[in-house]
């Protein structure tokens, strides 16, 4: 899930997914050009705060739940300042990777509900939250930017039936992989409304493959570019990056759910800068 500097500047954002206890969630933190600020860019350090959303009067009441409780660890320039059962804070600095300046894990002991925890962020810092856990039948819209990939764990219930998947690249080539049971129901290949724009010979394939080359192809046999060959819709072109597909959306993609396992796991891989889709997975039938 997305967060914007907007959002996590100031008051700060409700979280806008569940995390699930148990589950490790990696949190991305990028440097945006700033819109809040005098300088066009932002520079120098800052810091991000995951805290219980607290009572009326700004106390950590004794009935609060510890929603800061678990596990986490500063992966990639982050240096932890403040760690309790109800907040923890990184300083931020630029000593990430660019363009990721802070990067950290932190996995849950109890279940966080929506507007359980609040997120804060001083300076411009654009942040991904991984995997989205979101319930079936819910439309999720990735509004823009390069992610390789987007994971999305979308609890189906138990039932069985029909599961219906709406999977759309809108205009920019994305593809996605379903995932349940312990298989791969279904996959897209790359997909585009303008699929001949990015296939070999297309006035946009330079970008495709730039975009591609030296990233871990999700069908195995290491990084782009891989040797022509493959079927169906994960076809390796004569310059050893797929061919784009024509997308499917409005229309459904189907797969069968036949066991009582409760959740699929979507990975949008959207290489290209500027990219943008939508996802809904829908409750069995």
């Amino acid at each position: 899930m997305q967060y914007t500097a907007q959002e996590l500047n100031q008051a700060g954002q409700y979280i806008k997914n569940p995390l699930i206890a148990g589950t490790p969630y990696t949190f991305s933190l990028f440097r945006v050009p700033n819109s809040t600020g005098a300088s066009p860019t932002l520079s120098g350090s800052g810091y991000f705060t995951y805290e219980t959303v607290r009572d009326a009067n700004g106390f950590y009441a004794s009935p609060i739940p510890l929603r800061a409780l678990g596990t986490h660890e500063n992966a990639d320039g982050a240096n932890t300042l403040i760690s309790s059962s109800y907040i923890f804070s990184y300083e931020l600095n630029t000593n990430g990777s660019t363009p990721q300046t802070s990067s950290f894990t932190f996995t849950p002991d109890i279940d966080i509900p929506i507007s359980g925890v609040m997120f804060r962020a001083t300076g411009d810092y654009d942040m991904m939250a991984m995997p989205i856990e979101d319930s079936c039948g819910t439309p999720q819209n990735f509004p823009g930017g390069q992610s390789y990939p987007t994971t999305l764990n979308i609890s189906l219930g138990t039932s069985t039936g029909t599961v219906g998947c709406l999977l759309d690249p809108l205009g920019i080539p994305d593809r996605f992989i379903v995932t349940w049971d312990g298989g791969i129901v279904i996959d897209t290949g790359y997909i585009s409304s303008n699929p001949t724009l990015y296939s070999l010979g297309g006035g946009s394939r330079a970008t495709f493959i730039n975009s591609l080359t030296g990233k871990i192809a999700p069908e195995g046999g290491g990084t782009y570019p891989l040797p022509p060959g493959g079927s169906g819709n994960n076809i390796i072109q004569a310059d050893g990056y797929p061919q784009v597909f024509a997308r499917t959306a409005p229309s459904l993609i189907n797969f069968t759910k036949n066991t009582s396992t409760s959740t699929a796991t979507v990975d949008a891989y959207g290489p290209i800068s500027g990219t943008g889709w939508s996802v809904r997975v829908d409750c069995p039938v």
